[in-house]
């Protein structure tokens, strides 16, 4: 009995602890256990496969990338975690995945919308345009401020001038090399914003400090002719600023910044006395949706910006003596706001309507003291005093029907006041615009249809457009002549998009437009033109390497400005002389190009390459010559805008962005870009001006006519942005910037240079007794620029709870340079930039 007694204690233990052993192993064979996640990316419209996404998976310590054909499988040990998965040029997707003993393996299908569906149906089911860079048949480039929000890109132009191929030279947008300095009026690239034209009524200029940067969204570049689509002024290209509509949450951002000009690298030029000058501002951005169905955004900017170029005296004047030394200066106060009501019992329908209104005091500078001691210093008499006041409103009715059809109607009414000091630049300008737009996406046969109609109707006033050019002998006093001019511009287009082939890999578009254009006034006779213009394109992607082939071919056209044709100022004793014979710019635009997604090591990016070519008719520039009629020779001098016949632009334009890793809390972006233009006349001896017995052409009136190069081009360009992230928190970067020098210049500048060793001593003599003359100095001091311009940047920020701290150096090493005749660049500044968000 005692026997039996020990067997059963014994047997009990050996139970208890089997059972207890079989818990702890269930339990560690559960801490151990290999769950499965199995899946396939693919794009969202197309349906193919996304190669070589990034997938980062929250419970893993390192990134695993998808195979070719956008398929991975990864062993996981815990039973649930965050899965995000991002590839350029899509949108970023999070995913929660929980495992269970029962469901070991997981199997997912993962699709990735492209970046040109984010902003939403409201803004991308009335596109006129296709801005998916992989399917379009032009050069598209998107870019988002919120990349780069810790650079203090305070203006469009900023911002606009990091994308490749694209240089700002005195406010115009030149791309590719199709323009040329033009003192900021008659744009060849159409500026829009939520994809209505912005560009000053009465100049064609853009208006870089009106757009609301504190509510941008995204930027689309089209590069090439964009006439058919946009109209006149989109003859190189289109820039359309896209604003933002609230998200579910309520949003709030606000900026500050401030920021401090460096002396220039050679002191005894500096242009202030006892303090630097500075640049504050603040902007502010709140958004929200209120009862589901009402959009509200307001926001709006304070600036106050002394510049670095000082007064029109010498610094031998006012180097040492208490005397004002302020020049260039602008101050502005700017408000916004958007708001947009969706109907609830008409689905589909909605009305928005958005203003944005701006008062502003400036003081211009165009022109340098010389090329000497005072390049930062404006001309004697040139500074002008302006107060303006600018704004636009606009409603806008949207309508999709359920059959995949939209209509809409959008309006613009845009108003500039712009009072100078002296009344003699003063002028004011309206601008109506009205567009009727239907778009039809029959997906079963994937045909894409946009059609409208469109009119802007022009007003100018002031003695700025007078077209009449007063004698020397009253130049400086106040001009009474006044002139109302008007402009209207009516339009019809269509453009047809056509998606082949089973995987809609194959794009063909088509589209057309034909515009009636009308300019008069009180003492001008009316001018009436038509113009129809047509582009085709084209655009294969290979599925299995995503490798994308596109070519196009599109007419352009450009109808001179209202201050082209009349403009009529003048600053000290230069002017700005009108041509009112000047007749529209015409031209054929080629593009062939290639973009290719690649992978190599931990760095996923995309590169692509494109050749250019355009043939001009009747091409305008921006000529200096002795225009006037009266008073001494050099006091005839001034710029004219004249058509110099047939010119042609063909080159070549190379961009590669990514991303990388470089450990698992390094992350890097890099951007590069070069592009390579050529701008040549056509026509060397084509006669565009005969003064006394001497006729003016290509030969006789440039400076370098070698290679018959158009003036005032820069020829190579090239820019690199490269930004490191540490634990998602700190950031470091660094962008470079070169400019070749601009080779050909109006022989003028070297022909009144009273330093220029080539000119014989006695009329040196002449042109230092006709007094202080900007061009004193620039035949050495383009001599000693003929290596271009090499400019670099660096930023620092650091980001805490939605609040980031930058630190941002422009210009690093202070470099001296100019990107056209008479006008230095900025110096060296130092900014702190605070955003915070909630």
């Amino acid at each position: 009995m005692p026997l039996q007694k020990k067997w059963r204690k014994i047997l009990i233990m050996k139970r208890i602890f089997t059972i207890i052993t079989l818990t702890l192993l269930l339990s560690c064979s559960s801490l151990f256990a290999q769950y499965t996640l199995k899946g396939t990316i693919l794009d969202a419209e197309s349906l193919t496969p996304v190669p070589n996404a990034p997938i980062k998976i929250s419970c893993l310590n390192e990134i695993v990338f998808a195979d070719a054909n956008g398929s991975f499988e990864i062993n996981i040990s815990k039973d649930s975690c965050m899965v995000e998965i991002s590839s350029m040029m899509y949108q970023t997707m999070q995913r929660v995945i929980i495992f269970s003993p029962q469901k070991r393996t997981i199997k997912v299908k993962i699709n990735l919308e492209p970046l040109s569906t984010v902003l939403g149906e409201a803004k991308v089911s009335t596109r006129k345009y296709n801005n998916d860079p992989t399917t379009a048949t032009v050069s598209v480039v998107s870019i988002t401020p919120k990349e780069k929000e810790n650079r203090n890109y305070v203006t469009m132009d900023n911002l606009i001038n990091t994308i490749s191929g694209i240089v700002i030279v005195d406010n115009e947008p030149q791309i590719r090399g199709g323009s040329g300095y033009s003192s900021g009026m008659g744009s060849r690239v159409m500026i829009m914003l939520d994809d209505m034209p912005l560009l000053r009524p009465d100049a064609n200029r853009p208006m870089w400090d009106f757009i609301p940067m504190e509510s941008v969204e995204q930027v689309d570049v089209i590069k090439g002719a964009s006439s058919v689509l946009f109209g006149s002024s989109a003859l190189t290209g289109a820039i359309n600023v896209l604003t933002a509509y609230p998200r579910s949450k309520p949003t709030t951002a606000i900026t500050v910044f401030a920021g401090l000009y460096d002396d220039p690298r050679n002191p005894f030029k500096t242009s202030w006395h006892h303090k630097n000058p500075y640049q504050a501002g603040i902007s502010f951005l709140h958004s929200r949706v209120i009862k589901k169905n009402f959009d509200f955004v307001i926001g709006g900017e304070v600036l106050n910006d002394q510049s670095y170029i000082g007064t029109d005296k010498r610094v031998s004047l006012t180097r040492n003596t208490d005397e004002n030394t302020s020049g260039k200066y602008d101050t502005r106060y700017r408000l916004n706001f958007s708001t947009r009501y969706r109907f609830e019992k008409v689905k589909g329908l909605s009305v928005s309507l958005n203003g944005n209104f701006m008062y502003s005091e400036n003081a211009q500078s165009y022109i340098w003291f010389d090329a000497d001691t005072n390049t930062y210093r404006s001309y004697e008499g040139s500074l002008s005093y302006y107060k303006d006041f600018t704004f636009y409103v606009d409603p806008v009715i949207k309508y999709a029907t359920k059959k995949a059809g939209s209509h809409t109607f959008r309006n613009r009414i845009l108003y500039c006041n712009s009072n100078e000091m002296t009344g003699a630049q003063s002028s004011r300008s309206t601008m109506y615009f009205d567009e009727y737009q239907y778009n039809l996406f029959l997906k079963r046969i994937g045909l894409n249809i946009a059609a409208g109609v469109s009119n802007i109707l022009t007003t100018s006033f002031g003695p700025v457009f007078s077209g009449e050019m007063p004698s020397n002998e009253y130049l400086g006093t106040i001009e009474t002549v006044e002139s109302m001019v008007y402009s209207d511009n009516l339009a019809f287009y269509t453009q047809l998009e056509y998606k082949m082939l089973k995987k809609r890999n194959l794009t063909f578009q088509l589209g057309g437009r034909w515009e009636l254009i009308k300019l008069w006034g009180k003492t001008i006779e009316a001018e009436v033109l038509d113009q129809p213009i047509f582009r085709a394109g084209v655009n294969y992607q290979i599925m299995k390497s995503h490798t994308t082939f596109r070519a196009s071919v599109g007419q352009g056209y450009r109808f001179p400005s209202i201050g082209e044709k009349f403009i009529s100022i003048t600053i000290g004793d230069y002017g700005f002389y009108p041509n009112p014979d000047l007749v529209p710019e015409t031209s054929t635009n080629f593009e062939v190009g290639v973009m290719q997604p690649f992978k190599l090591f931990d760095f996923q990016g995309i590169f692509d390459i494109a050749y250019f070519h355009q043939e001009f008719k009747n091409f305008i520039e921006f000529c200096l010559g002795p225009w006037g009629n009266s008073g001494a020779f050099h006091q005839r001098l001034g710029y004219k805008f004249i058509n110099i016949g047939p010119a042609r632009v063909n080159g070549i334009d190379f961009s590669m962005m990514g991303k990388g890793k470089i450990s698992t809390n390094v992350d890097y972006n890099l951007n590069l870009s070069y592009t390579w233009s050529n701008p040549v006349t056509k026509d060397r001896h084509y006669v565009y001006y005969s003064y006394g017995i001497k006729d003016y052409d290509f030969v006789n009136s440039c400076y370098d006519t070698t290679r018959s190069v158009l003036k005032y081009r820069i020829e190579h360009m090239a820019k690199m942005d490269l930004e490191f992230v540490f634990y998602k928190h700190f950031a470091a970067g660094v962008t470079m910037s070169y400019y070749s020098p601009m080779k050909n210049v109006d022989k003028f500048l070297f022909e009144y240079d009273a330093e220029n060793p080539d000119l014989p001593e006695l009329r040196r003599n002449i042109l230092r007794n006709m007094g202080n003359l900007p061009f004193s100095g620039f035949y050495n001091y383009y001599q000693n620029n003929q290596k271009g311009s090499l400019v670099f940047d660096a930023h620092i920020s650091y980001n805490f709870n939605k609040t980031t701290l930058s630190f941002i150096v422009k210009n690093i090493f202070n470099k001296e340079y100019s990107l056209r005749p008479l006008y230095t660049e900025p110096t060296r500044t130092f900014t702190l930039q605070l955003s915070c968000k909630f």
